[in-house]
């Protein structure tokens, strides 16, 4: 996997394998300074309830024709605001995206998907922690981590079939939000969509009645009660960096 299409937080990505593995430990994170860097963090539909609580859910592109849901964790280019200075996070809600870490799953086929680590991940060692790989077989934590992953895998499909029903419905518009700071400064976030309020209200009936059904109405609103949570941005941005 070249460092291009590196997964946000990981290093590199290798199958994990009972032979080449065999002894290999983990000590559950209990900290999360790997995502101290970041600003941005992938979620799922099936967490835009809890999400939308803390975190501004927005939009932003991951390829050609893709786009996906993000709860923006920090300023622009800046670091993760949400992970304390001792890795611990600073939310009611951890994104699942950054809970499966250093697992993940990727794809080997259609419809096929293998168990992959970050091997180099401080959480691994041959000495201590909970085995992988007891006489050969999974460990019990090894087959609920799998039955974790397939879980996320599966939220993903569902994900991406409300994200193509945004794009198909043509409610998406680029966004830019810019806060003026004390001391002089300006953050502007770009680079991202919200749901134009406008055409959402315009949509047919027919489409308002199945996406209530569907539930995607519930997720449309959480997104967009969620964009007060940039005030919040700004407010643990200064709790870091206080003005002098």
């Amino acid at each position: 996997m070249t460092t291009a299409s590196m997964p946000l937080f990981y290093n590199s990505v290798v199958a994990l394998d009972r032979k080449a593995h065999e002894r290999l430990r983990i000590t559950p994170p209990d900290e999360f300074s790997f995502a101290a860097a970041t600003a941005l963090v992938p979620v799922l539909t099936g967490e835009f309830g809890l999400i939308a609580r803390e975190y501004a859910l927005v939009f932003m592109g991951a390829g050609a024709k893709e786009v996906v849901p993000v709860a923006l964790t920090g300023m622009p280019q800046g670091k993760n605001l949400f992970v304390r200075a001792d890795g611990s996070w600073d939310a009611r809600y951890v994104p699942a995206y950054a809970r499966r870490y250093p697992f993940v799953f990727a794809e080997t086929g259609p419809e096929q998907f293998t168990v992959c680590i970050d091997p180099g991940s401080k959480f691994f060692s041959e000495e201590v922690g909970t085995p992988l790989f007891e006489n050969g077989e999974p460990s019990s934590l090894l087959q609920e981590t799998v039955r974790l992953l397939a879980d996320y895998h599966r939220l993903m499909s569902q994900t991406k079939v409300f994200m193509d029903k945004l794009m198909a419905a043509d409610l998406l518009m680029d966004a830019n939000a810019k806060a003026d700071l004390p001391d002089g400064r300006s953050f502007t976030w770009r680079g991202f969509w919200v749901v134009d309020e406008a055409r959402f209200r315009a949509l047919p009936e027919a489409t308002l009645k199945e996406w209530f059904a569907g539930g995607e109405l519930g997720l449309i609103y959480a997104h967009l009660m969620s964009l007060s949570n940039l005030a919040d941005l700004l407010r643990r941005h200064y709790t870091v960096n206080p003005v002098a």
